[in-house]
């Protein structure tokens, strides 16, 4: 084959390639938003979308800390499973925490389909010992898809062996 045949035929497949993604809003679609909780005053744990069938959803420069506090709301395809890539993390508004503080965090992908119409918010818990997130059906309340989990690096919570009082020891005589 000539190198002019096959450089056009590379251009009609990179044309085919970059063909535009279909507006969602066009589409019958679910609402899907982010939302957040102030623990402390200081610090306020966020959980949002990342990605959505593998296509970010976030701002290119994307900066926390700069967006404490505020929602984003996405439109999803309804009526197909969605891959959705979701993260929990607790923000400080005070940088010094910010940079030294154990910054907890959880992520990881949850697949659904949506309804048309519907909405859908995340919402998770924070804490030392273990992160959650997860996707709830704004009308019923119901977790949607997969609930993430992940330890965190604090002090575990006590197990039921360690609420038994230690056996006590014995000692021989002796002077």
């Amino acid at each position: 084959m000539r190198p002019a045949a096959l450089t056009l035929a590379s251009m009609i497949l990179l044309v085919a390639g970059c063909q535009a993604l279909p507006d969602v809003a066009a589409l019958p679609h679910a609402a899907l938003s982010g939302t957040h909780v102030d623990a402390d005053g200081d610090r306020i744990d966020t959980f949002r979308a990342l990605r959505v069938d593998g296509r970010d959803v976030l701002p290119a420069t994307d900066e926390p800390a700069r967006l404490i506090g505020v929602d984003a709301t996405q439109l999803v395809p309804a009526g197909r499973a969605v891959h959705v890539e979701i993260e929990g993390l607790a923000l400080y508004r005070n940088t010094m925490r910010r940079l030294f503080w154990d910054p907890m965090h959880v992520q990881g992908v949850v697949d659904f389909v949506p309804a048309a119409g519907a909405r859908y918010s995340l919402h998770g818990s924070i804490t030392p010992e273990r992160s959650s997130v997860w996707i709830e059906d704004d009308a019923t309340h119901a977790v949607v898809g997969a609930r993430i989990s992940a330890a965190g690096r604090g002090t575990p919570a006590p197990t039921p062996d360690d609420a038994k009082p230690a056996a006590p020891t014995l000692r021989s005589g002796g002077a």
